[in-house]
């Protein structure tokens, strides 16, 4: 098997390369050509890390070698390269174009993207790898020429075919657990996508497996090892630097593999690319936080495009996104319904008596029923005590006065700001001038002390973001979980019961019930085969989506009532923020543009945030809307406004120092997630 070395593509005496500097500023995301010395020509290959002198020849910055070519269009002379920091090719030609495609499209730096992309270079443990690389050589080479296996006829085996012929599918998965032959638990979805990914693999082709969080990697990880293929290779923001690096290198073999990992998974440089599979894309995790912002799943639709391999969105439910490309043919929807958990709903006419305690009474019920067999699982909205605090006196929403954010309280007696983390210690009412704070609302704090009181003697366990729990035995036990918080259970819940609908659907946000039914539908899902799923509470149109099994119907019609409010994702956005000159200059360049219109702009609300730090006075924010087929053209004018004014273009006419750390310093951010939210 040849290494990444030697299939890289050599200098082969063009004394140009272009390379990409490893910078973040804007404007210097494009290739600078270097000339290649000679006593390096022979080692030179695209993709190494190298240093270079820029703007002076004892000053050096890092890049990356793009391409070579025979000659430069720059007039002067040529800079040498100064030398190479690793002669490991870490930039893959697919890489660096899919790193290109996705930043053009989100306004961004294709340097960003190669930071999420390339771990930090660990010495050690490249030395490490190219020391076994080079022993196995022969081992590997003699397995390299193995026949594929023939895809076994299995549901699973039919979906990998589709993949590797470059099929676009859209799986919604069946609710239960699975008990592996190693006697471990994961879900039932975890183990059908480690069954595609492993069919995938058999035809000789890579497979990259992308999901939210450690608890999806971890089942998928048993299912995969279960099924005889432990060796898979982990990309885990959980990592270490070391850990990191050995899977990055790994991945970079030119030999298939099944990556497994979260959001940055999908930038991994798989050999021979056959399916990119997708783990409820509609988490909001899998939105990438950092610029240029890119969600994983349009990074695996730009890569699945690029490399003709397959892609699969999987999910207990749908998200606006996949169902807008299943009803423009983009995407294939599955033909077969999947096996659900019974739903129930503890409406008034079951449960008259409401709520004698933290359940209506019905609820109550079904709980002390299903913990006669096993465990029982309740998912509540928030995590804490009591997520809101008003004035004893007055009964006024109590505003911190350091911020204005809601105060809420974490533990018992002990109030606090839900934005700054300021303790309300000296906080007065801004009607009455009264001191006193009462709690409203409930916790998962405050439900599992009430839950031992209502249900004494029985043992309750909590799970939320300070106490996180993943797995619970078959034993009886009341689980309060917050949501995507909640526990796999060995056989499934006996009962699954979600409070708090009506205060998870108030939520101020776009995507309120979107959300909604994914954690309800990926809660009812850790139901045991014969188990039951009861809503205690709330009403409308969303749960009745839920208890009726109708998700599909309520996404058909809340992705057209979008279209008709020209809301993501009907049409695409972009936040675009700054000083008020410096957006408005930004808007300027759009306007002749059809199909785009812009909200604002608005002013910025100054926030404190935990710490202490204010956010900047001044500042505007406009929210421009337009089509997909006008979104490279947007983003092109609006990258161009970006790099004019952190150029200083713009500033020093003003005189204005220029560059980003100015804090009216223009920003764009393409298809945020909460751009609309309250």
């Amino acid at each position: 098997m040849a290494s990444a070395y030697e299939l890289a593509e050599p200098a082969a005496g063009r004394p140009v390369a272009q390379v990409l500097l490893d910078s973040a500023l804007p404007q210097l995301d494009h290739l600078f050509d270097y000339a290649v010395p000679v006593d390096l020509a022979e080692t030179l290959r695209v993709g190494q890390r190298v240093r270079v002198p820029f703007r002076s020849k004892d000053r050096k910055t890092f890049g990356y070698i793009v391409g070579f070519a025979d000659r430069s269009e720059f007039g002067g002379e040529l800079s040498p390269i100064a030398d190479i920091v690793t002669t490991v090719p870490q930039l893959t030609p697919d890489v660096w174009r899919l790193a290109r495609a996705v930043a053009d499209r989100a306004g961004g730096s294709a340097g960003d993207i190669l930071r999420l992309a390339i771990p930090t270079r660990q010495v050690r443990v490249e030395k490490k790898h190219l020391a076994g690389e080079a022993k196995g050589a022969v081992t590997v080479a003699a397995a390299e020429g193995a026949p594929e296996r023939e895809i076994e006829t299995t549901p699973e085996g039919a979906i990998a075919a589709e993949l590797i012929v470059g099929a676009r599918l859209s799986h919604t998965a069946s609710h239960g657990p699975e008990r592996l032959h190693t006697g471990e638990w994961v879900g039932g979805w975890a183990a059908q996508m480690a069954r595609v990914a492993l069919a995938v693999f058999a035809s000789g082709r890579s497979a990259i497996l992308v999901a939210p969080d450690y608890r999806d990697l971890d089942q998928l990880r048993d299912a995969l090892a279960a099924l005889g293929h432990p060796d898979v290779v982990r990309v885990d923001s959980r990592q270490s630097n070391s850990e990191r690096y050995a899977a990055f290198l790994r991945a970079l073999d030119a030999t298939p593999r099944i990556v497994l990992g979260n959001r940055s998974a999908v930038y991994a440089p798989a050999h021979n690319l056959g399916a990119i599979l997708l783990w409820d894309d509609g988490d909001p995790v899998l939105a990438e936080p950092l610029s240029p912002y890119v969600h994983a799943r349009d990074a695996a639709l730009i890569r699945a495009e690029q490399s003709g391999a397959g892609l699969l969105f999987a999910g207990h439910v749908r998200s606006a996104e996949v169902q807008r490309l299943v009803e423009i043919g983009y995407v294939l929807a599955q033909q077969n319904l999947p096996r659900r958990t019974r739903v129930f709903h503890a409406d008034a006419a079951r449960a008259p008596d409401a709520f004698a305690g933290r359940v209506p009474e019905f609820a109550a019920q079904t709980i002390r029923e299903g913990l006669k067999t096993g465990p029982v699982l309740v998912q509540v909205a928030t995590p804490g005590y009591a997520p809101v605090a008003v004035c004893g006196d007055c009964g006024d929403l109590a505003r911190c006065m350091n911020c204005a954010g809601p105060i809420g309280f974490r533990v018992v007696g002990r109030a606090s700001c839900r934005w700054c983390g300021e303790f309300a210690n000296a906080w007065r009412c801004g009607s009455c001038g009264s001191g006193r704070l009462q709690e409203r609302g409930m916790g998962s704090g405050r439900t599992v002390e009430q839950f031992e009181r209502q249900f004494a003697g029985v043992r309750v366990l909590l799970s939320d973001g300070e106490h996180p729990r993943e797995r619970v035995d078959a034993r009886p036990a009341l689980v309060v979980a917050t949501r995507g918080a909640e526990p796999l259970a060995a056989g499934g819940y006996r009962a699954v019961v979600l409070l708090d609908a009506e205060r998870l659907l108030g939520i101020e946000t776009l995507r309120a019930g979107e959300d909604c039914l994914r954690w309800w539908e990926n809660a009812a899902a850790l139901a045991a085969p014969d188990g039951l799923c009861l809503v205690a509470s709330g009403g409308g149109p969303v749960v009745q989506a839920f208890v009726t099994g109708r998700s599909e119907e309520w996404l058909r019609g809340e992705v057209r009532d979008r279209h008709t409010l020209r809301y993501p994702p009907a049409v695409r956005v972009a936040s675009v923020s700054g000083g008020s000159e410096e957006v408005e200059r930004a808007l300027h360049t759009i306007a002749d543009l059809p199909g785009v219109d812009y909200l604002g702009p608005t002013q910025v609300p100054v926030r404190v945030t935990q710490g202490g730090a204010a956010s900047p006075a001044g500042i505007v924010r406009a929210i421009v809307r337009f089509d997909y087929v006008q979104g490279a053209e947007v983003a092109k004018r609006l990258r161009g406004a970006l790099v004019a004014d952190a150029a200083g273009s713009a500033s020093r006419a003003k005189g204005r120092a220029p560059g980003r750390a100015r804090p009216e310093a223009l920003r764009l951010r393409f298809d945020d997630r909460g751009v609309f939210d309250g």
